[in-house]
């Protein structure tokens, strides 16, 4: 196994290969073996090939016809040669430089590591750093560090919350290197580094302080007398890396920071760890604001989005509606003429298809009066009068205009409707039309049956209202067919739809409407054995 280290002016990478060639260029892999992809355009498309040797050692050839190879920044590699080294090595391509060493040799026992207790998961001021300080923090002191985590949690796009928590390893922590780190799959990905000198080359990670983070899911940090003694610490006086988790308790990335063995101060303690897993805590909790506020505003662009075309198709079909509805105004007057010239010219034969043209031309105004209806009540463009009018009166006029419907299915109709029920304000072309409805749906659905109808008013809940129920012998509903029922463009059973034909659209548009009008309708039914259709609106709008 080993472990590689690429980085460069647009990108880090780190990530550890277990076993087999590996390939690093700056295309895509075009043979069988492993591949890294690296973003520098000095890189060929296939430039190094690596594989693991025993005796911590690698064979290193140069896959590119042009580019050479620099070696721990003095050998170089010509095009098309290779070489064993010894690990760990350093190879240099262009502005890449490529950090190989042994993946099961790293030098920080997991016996020496120290931690502090698991996290909780679910403004810079003028003050020292805190490994600078030799005496106890002031409470403006740690109001201030507080206050920086407060703001990390606070930046508004994941890259201001990378920077702004490795610049506070750096200022104010009083560490040499800040690093944030997200994990890609096996591979950890550099997403903000700070580094207090600018002179001060980069130094490699420790794996084993990583994984340790990963697994252990908490703080950990290395005092200046465990560090050392490894190549990855070399140069290194102490580290801290403290995790941070996304809403399901997973790693997703980690905070790491070191000191070099140059500086002065204490070596990194508790405290120092404390603050650190603070910062963490603060990225994750900002990095679950930022998807929540990603979600919440992806949701409100598909709902914009669904009610932008919600009212699209209903502007269509309106505009659809009117204009078929113009024509066949024409259709049915003219077959009015025809017929009643046909009465008058004593020509009985042409009378039936007259009859026949004119019934289908009503039948068709009717679906589409039903679609432009609902397509106003869609758009939220349906007007509601408040007119005066007379229950009674305006129950027994529909029913006048219904009995043809019940003697085609050879139905009686019977009404109790008693002839004081007063005045009432409201849309009587809407109530009518939703008592046409009911009443006709009876007919059609009784055969050789009774429909009743039956009026009244009486307060209900407290408010005076109008209350018509509609009941027939008819075919009857199961519950499933009831829960369908108002449903647009639904029929209760798709044979009963091919049977007695129909839009759907009827009860729908009635229940809307009595909605509008402070009311509902409500249905009981036995299958086999009839429906009781019960509209309640308000008698006073």
């Amino acid at each position: 196994m080993i472990t590689l280290t690429v980085a460069n002016k647009l990108e880090t990478q780190q990530l550890t290969h277990n076993s087999g060639p590996l390939e690093l260029g700056r295309g895509p892999a075009r043979s069988g073996s492993a591949r890294v992809v690296v973003r520098d355009a000095f890189v060929s498309r296939d430039h190094i090939h690596i594989e693991e040797l025993p005796g911590r050692k690698v064979k290193v050839l140069n896959l590119s016809t042009k580019a050479p190879i620099t070696v721990d920044n003095h050998a170089v590699l010509n095009p098309g040669a290779e070489c064993d080294y010894l690990l760990p090595v350093r190879l240099a391509v262009g502005e890449t430089v490529v950090d190989v060493d042994s993946g099961d040799s790293e030098p920080v026992s997991v016996n020496v590591l120290k931690t502090i207790a698991a996290p909780a998961r679910a403004g810079s001021g003028t003050q020292p750093a805190l490994i600078d300080r030799s005496e106890a923090a002031k409470p403006e002191e740690i109001v201030g560090w507080l206050e920086t985590v407060v703001n990390v949690q606070k930046a508004g796009e994941r890259d201001a919350f990378y920077k702004q928590a490795a610049d506070a390893l750096v200022s104010h922590i009083g560490l040499d290197t800040g690093i944030v780190l997200l994990k890609e799959r096996d591979a950890w990905r550099v997403v903000a580094q700070v580094v207090k000198d600018d002179n001060q080359p980069a130094r490699a990670f420790s794996h084993a302080l990583l994984a340790q983070a990963l697994t252990g899911k908490r703080t950990f940090y290395v005092g200046a007398a465990a560090a050392g003694g490894g190549e990855s610490l070399v140069g290194v006086q102490g580290v801290v890396v403290s995790p941070f988790f996304d809403s399901k308790d997973n790693v997703i990335g980690v905070i790491y920071g070191n000191r070099m063995q140059r500086a002065r101060g204490r070596e990194i303690g508790p405290l120092e760890a404390q603050v650190v897993q603070l910062l963490a805590t603060a990225v994750g909790a900002g990095l679950q604001r930022l998807e929540q506020d990603d979600e919440a505003n992806r949701l409100r662009v598909a709902k914009d989005a669904a009610e932008e075309a919600d009212r699209t198709k209903s502007g269509f079909l309106a505009m659809v509606s009117h204009e078929l509805r113009t024509p066949l105004t024409t259709i049915i007057g003219y077959s009015e003429m025809l017929l009643e010239q046909a009465a008058m010219d004593n020509l009985p034969q042409y009378t039936a298809d007259l009859q026949q043209v004119h019934s289908a031309g009503q039948h068709l105004l009717a679906l589409i009066n039903d679609i432009l209806d609902f397509s106003k009540i869609e758009a939220g463009k349906l007007e509601i009068a408040n007119d005066p009018y007379a229950p009674a009166s305006l129950i027994g006029d529909l029913i006048l205009s219904v009995e043809p419907l019940a003697k085609k299915n050879n139905n009686r109709i019977e009404v109790d409707c008693p002839p004081d029920l007063g005045r009432a304000m409201g849309d009587p072309t809407r109530i009518r039309q939703c008592v046409l409805n009911l009443v006709g749906n009876a007919c059609k659905f009784t055969k050789d049956g009774t429909v009743t109808v039956t009026a009244r008013r009486e307060p209900v809940a407290g408010v005076d209202s109008v209350r018509v129920s509609v009941s027939d012998t008819g075919i009857g509903m199961s519950p499933e067919q009831i829960g369908r029922l108002f449903q647009a463009f639904t029929q209760v059973d798709s044979s009963a739809g091919r049977k007695f034909g129909g839009t759907g659209l009827g009860l729908a548009i009635s229940q809307k409407l009595c909605a509008a009008m402070g009311g509902q309708i409500t249905v009981a039914s036995e299958l086999g054995k009839g429906s009781t259709f019960t509209m309640t609106i308000k008698a006073v709008l």
